[in-house]
């Protein structure tokens, strides 16, 4: 939807409140009350993350959850935790490179349960990495950049100009960075949450167990266009360390999912050993954080397919095709 210029005062608080997202927060949360598939729980909910009573208590960073829903397929709980980006004015699009390799799985942190006949049948919660068996029309990507889009229509060259200036190719990926880094935080924060409160019913022994899994969706709805950048790797020139315009190939979408590299201070909990040995695999597991990207037009109808995600027989999660 295009507008005018702004003529008043009032009009020109409006065109800084739709630059700042306000709005677009509005109609995210709009069309998740409105799905008949998701729970409302909140919105603008406050998170931290390590906790303020843990003895990292000096790193503890605070935010706001833009979104949280909840829904119940059959044997699951589905927490949909979403963080809304208007995209800077500057930068309209957004372009994700495809996971460099084939064995980059996408995984959702998630809360199991278990019994123990040796303390009298009494459960407890865990938390676990399960991974998704994803769907084939959409792509898995490790890194993205926002770029400003439309350049054959901005490039209009002055007398005698040939190259246009430096800040015309200008990238950024602060927006995409900011955003994965708030939905991070605001998962681990509310995993935490919710497992010391399945820990607290689990003692007083007279909740039964859960059953399923409780499992937390990042999600990060933007305005910016999605796009994915492909190429081949042995193409890149050696000297320039460019690749020629014939060699790439681009293409839109609606979804991706975003393999955030998860800063360190999010990857333990508190009374997790922080010294214990691990595989490569479990660093793996902790280092990267699956955040399922959007674009704005599509939100409505990704509510309907997420809806409809089930765990297999081999205990991974199955989400719908989303085409």
């Amino acid at each position: 939807m295009s507008q005018h210029n702004p003529a008043t005062e009032q009009e020109w608080l409006t065109q800084v409140l739709n630059i700042h997202g306000t709005p677009f927060e509005h109609l995210c949360e709009h069309h998740l009350r409105q799905s008949p598939d998701w729970a409302f729980r909140s919105s603008r909910y406050p998170v931290e993350f390590p906790p303020s009573y843990t003895p990292q208590a000096s790193l503890t960073k605070n935010g706001e959850l833009d979104l949280w829903g909840s829904c119940l397929p059959p044997g699951l709980k589905i927490e949909l935790l979403v963080e809304c980006k208007k995209n800077n004015p500057d930068y309209t699009d957004w372009v994700f490179f495809p996971a460099r390799y084939p064995t980059t799985i996408p995984s959702l942190r998630t809360l199991g349960y278990r019994s123990s006949q040796e303390v009298g049948g009494h459960w407890a919660p865990y938390r676990e990495t399960v991974y998704l068996v994803t769907p084939p029309d959409i792509a898995i990507t490790d890194d993205g950049r926002e770029t400003k889009g439309n350049y054959q229509a901005k490039w209009q060259p002055k007398e005698n100009q040939k190259q246009p200036p430096k800040d015309f190719t200008r990238t950024s990926n602060a927006a995409i960075t900011d955003a994965a880094y708030q939905i991070a935080r605001a998962t681990q924060a509310l995993l935490l949450q919710e497992r010391r409160n399945q820990e607290a019913l689990a003692r007083e022994k007279v909740q039964p167990m859960p059953s399923g899994n409780h499992v937390f969706l990042p999600l990060i709805v933007t305005t910016a266009n999605l796009w994915i950048c492909e190429f081949p790797a042995e193409k890149v020139d050696n000297i320039t360390g460019e690749i020629p315009f014939s060699e790439v190939h681009y293409q839109t979408h609606s979804y991706l999912f975003f393999t955030y590299a998860l800063p360190p201070i999010f990857q333990f909990h508190p009374g997790d050993d922080r010294f214990l040995p691990r595989s490569d695999q479990v660093w793996e597991e902790l280092a990267r954080f699956s955040i399922l990207v959007v674009q704005s037009a599509a939100f409505p109808g990704l509510l309907v397919h997420l809806a409809k995600m089930v765990k297999d027989n081999n205990g991974s999660l199955v989400p719908p095709t989303l085409s």
